[in-house]
């Protein structure tokens, strides 16, 4: 496992709270409510989020705050403030998971992006599975895209059985940051009683 650094710093200056824009005050106080000063995933955090019940005691919009999550931007541009420590950057060595793999009855659980031989057993056990034509690979424009073929076996099948993996990156506040955000969320839900 590679990290970002071999012991990230809490020595980096942030840029002070009144300077971060709306949405990026808007997911630090989100994190901070949700995980506190630990270390978290980034797809697990959006989940986290959608499951907490009580966000909106220290933030104002849930829902935007889960479509920011989306992407790594808000996190990175944290980042960059001096907030966040990225521990491990992820998207290394992806793949592409059978999210329906049978040990007893399939070959191959996933595919490493680039072996397009272990694209196309994929794909053919899918069809043998759901009993359709293996002439599927024959409807996409280029069938060493993992990316169009994903898309197109999830299409045609009708569910999402193709899914791409890789390992997420992971991110923490640093201390001095930490205990800035934790004064606006403690301050955000006295303003809400």
């Amino acid at each position: 496992m590679s990290s970002t650094s071999d012991t990230p710093s809490d020595d980096t200056e942030h840029t002070p709270w009144d300077e971060l824009t709306t949405a990026r005050q808007r997911v630090a106080k989100t994190i901070a409510h949700v995980h506190g000063p630990q270390t978290f995933e980034r797809p697990a955090l959006r989940d986290d989020v959608e499951d907490a019940d009580d966000v909106e005691e220290a933030i104002d919009d849930k829902e935007r705050v889960l479509t920011s999550l989306k992407y790594t931007r808000l996190l990175n541009d944290l980042v960059d403030d001096g907030y966040l420590v990225l521990e491990y950057q992820g998207g290394r060595n992806p793949i592409i998971l059978d999210v329906e793999y049978d040990a007893d009855r399939d070959t191959r659980s996933a595919a490493p992006f680039g072996d397009t031989s272990a694209l196309h057993t994929l794909v053919a056990q899918v069809c043998d599975r759901e009993g359709i034509t293996r002439d599927l690979l024959e409807e996409v424009d280029n069938p060493y895209d993992f990316n169009e073929v994903k898309a197109k076996v999830n299409e045609v099948v009708g569910r999402t059985v193709l899914q791409p993996y890789s390992d997420p990156s992971k991110y923490r506040f640093t201390q001095e940051a930490y205990a800035v955000v934790f004064e606006k969320v403690e301050d955000a839900k006295d303003d809400d009683e």
